[in-house]
């Protein structure tokens, strides 16, 4: 199951969060009109944020439009935060 956190509006993130089985790793999906300028910092910046959560089997996908480092992880960690909530309900 995915959990979505964000919009696809000028200044923000969307990032889809999806846990995977143990032992599956790290998949991260980066669509941004600033790839060349900042793709790296993004990627960094989730990866860093994810990591901090203690999350090691998943796979992102993340849609910006311009959104700050403050943005992403805010918008990382309640995507996250929604599927623990989920899974920890069932």
């Amino acid at each position: 199951m995915k959990y979505i956190a964000g919009r696809k509006d000028r200044g923000d993130i969307e990032i889809s969060f999806e846990p995977l089985k143990k032992g599956s790793g790290v998949e991260i999906s980066l669509e941004t009109s600033v790839e060349r300028l900042y793709g790296d910092k993004l990627r960094s910046e989730i990866l860093k944020s994810l990591n901090e959560l203690g999350m090691k089997d998943y796979r992102i996908n993340a849609i910006d439009d311009g959104a700050l480092p403050y943005v992403v992880r805010a918008r990382v960690e309640a995507a996250v935060r929604l599927a623990m909530e989920d899974l920890n309900e069932r």
